[in-house]
């Protein structure tokens, strides 16, 4: 009740603020607040902003205009550059603009002076511009373009770099992990389906699956870059314009690839590439949630095969003794968060018509994916980095219950023509009476093997103790593995050293795109700071 009194008390407040801006600006007389004119949009259409439509909508975009920031300096400084250029404004007007942006430029999210009743970047930007430009030149800036293109193209720009800075973080993270790979080819631990004993693995042969599908998720974000590296400039309100600007002008400034050529597909209608990287980080977190239970897991007492270091580890307050694995479970619950990103994002999508835009008008959800999925990253290199790995305990366990019998079942097949399937259920038989006679693959006798066979209608088979237990010994079953890709040490160090070359061609790739990138940026505010001299003579 205290909290909804407030809110109308301040709502009340806030519609006498409003009526007497409107009134004000209506006669072009100085705001009493600021001691200067305020520009909003909407007042000569429509009046002063309803408090509550400021309360509760307008504010809600301030956390999306923030991550923004950077993008839409850059994105406005393109546009005025290629208007000077192409005579649609003058030189001299158009100095006097660049100099306002380029200041805004030099600024940050925190620090720039944001409005509190206003929601898009072009209001704030126009009343600041004609605080310090004059209000003659802030409505320049809008010429030939709308809030559609503008923001898609900020937008646009944002998840470019977006897509370089998860790919160069997944590349160390990647590269950790086949050093890690090739570092353990040979630490013997228990292979888990089901989470029970399957066969045996190595932690370095575990690490090549991670590996793989790290390289996966970053395959994906590098097919997307193309795709999201596209200028949205010069599409305005959905139709064109009847400016003659440089659509491919403004595409070069800010160092995209192309435009998106069709001017409703370039503004806020279009926006499947919003749905595709929300996809592309949503597999990306689910599959470092995985990776990081695996490791959860086995960080406990009852495993015990590794330790997190205790900077990323937090305790109770209650129970002195404990050492929680604090950065794999914050991997771990995004990973599951990430479940519901792609729904979150489509289902403001696809419920609309082709020409709404509810996406633009829900809460800034997509910079808290992109933080989370990037601090996944970060938090799972650090943690693999640091890790203790109890090679001891691992190798201990990993033929401690029957793991390696498919290999005796092997054995059977060669030695006395049996078909696996027939070798198997003498295995299988012999494993159930050893169990009952207490005996482990390091005790077994042979004599229960010979029973399980007579007891099947099989073959005489001529094992001694000794043979048959080096058969189920676990660092001989993976020595014996030589398929491609299989958990042999040697196969293991093959493969890490095949990625390693792919994973030098992708970083190659990588730095050619984010050189495009800086060098096109820089040349940008080289350009402009040349255009915007006039200004400043």
């Amino acid at each position: 009740m205290t909290v909804a009194m407030d809110l109308a008390r301040s709502a009340r407040g806030a519609d006498a603020r409003s009526k007497s801006i409107g009134r004000e600006h209506l006669r072009g007389e100085p705001m009493s607040s600021a001691g200067s004119e305020r520009i909003f949009l909407e007042e000569a259409r429509l009046g002063p902003r309803n408090p509550v439509l400021v309360e509760f909508a307008e504010k809600a975009e301030f956390p999306k205009l923030q991550r923004l920031f950077e993008a839409y300096t850059f994105v406005d400084l393109a546009h005025a550059v290629m208007l000077v250029e192409t005579g649609i404004l003058p030189k001299a007007n158009g100095a006097r603009l660049i100099e306002g942006l380029l200041r805004i430029h030099t600024m940050d999210a925190k620090s720039f002076p944001w409005l509190p009743d206003a929601g898009s970047y072009l209001v704030h930007i126009e009343h600041w511009l004609t605080e310090h430009s004059g209000g003659d030149i802030a409505g320049l800036l809008q010429t030939g373009r709308s809030r559609n293109d503008q923001d898609a193209a900020a937008e646009r720009l944002f998840q470019r770099g977006l897509i370089l800075d998860l790919s160069e973080a997944l590349t160390r993270l990647w590269s950790l992990t086949l050093d890690l790979a090739s570092a353990h080819a040979e630490t013997l631990m228990p292979g888990y389906t089901h989470l029970q004993h399957a066969q045996p693995w190595t932690f370095g042969h575990y690490l090549m699956r991670q590996a793989s599908i790290i390289e996966r998720d970053l395959a994906r974000l590098c097919d997307l870059y193309p795709r999201t590296d596209l200028s949205a400039l010069g599409g305005a309100a959905n139709a064109g314009t009847s400016w003659p600007i440089d659509r491919r002008r403004t595409a070069a400034l800010l160092g995209h690839e192309g435009i998106v050529i069709n001017s409703c597909d370039a503004g806020e209608f279009a926006r499947d590439h919003i749905e595709e990287t929300t996809a592309c980080i949503s597999i990306l977190a689910a599959n470092l949630g995985r990776f990081a239970t695996d490791l959860y897991v086995w960080s406990s007492f009852e495993f015990g095969f590794v330790e997190v270091a205790d900077g990323l580890a937090g305790t109770s307050s209650i129970m002195p003794q404990k050492k929680n694995p604090h950065s794999l479970e914050r991997v771990k619950s995004i990973g599951g968060q990430a479940i519901g990103w792609l729904a979150t994002v489509m289902g403001c999508q696809r419920p609309v018509l082709s020409t709404d835009l509810d996406f633009t008008f829900g809460d800034d959800l997509f910079g808290r994916f992109a933080a989370a999925t990037y601090g996944s990253i970060r938090l799972m290199e650090e943690t693999l980095s640091t890790l203790t790995i109890h090679r001891d305990r691992m190798e201990r366990d990993a033929s401690a219950f029957w793991s390696t019998t498919s290999h005796l079942a092997d054995e059977l097949v060669r030695r006395c023509g049996l078909s696996f399937r027939a070798a198997h259920q003498i295995v299988g038989l012999c494993v159930r009476k050893a169990i009952e006679a207490r005996q482990t693959p390091a005790t077994l006798e042979a004599r229960l093997l010979c029973a399980a066979a007579a007891e099947l209608s099989g073959p005489a088979i001529e094992l001694d103790d000794q043979s048959l237990r080096a058969l189920l010994d676990g660092r001989n079953f993976i020595n014996t593995r030589v398929s491609e890709g299989s958990v042999a040490p040697a196969e293991v160090r093959r493969h890490a050293a095949d990625m390693k070359e792919r994973l030098g061609r992708y970083r190659a790739k990588l730095a050619e795109r984010r050189t495009l990138v800086t060098s096109a940026l820089s040349t940008l505010l080289a350009r402009a700071e040349e255009l915007a001299a006039p200004a400043n003579s």
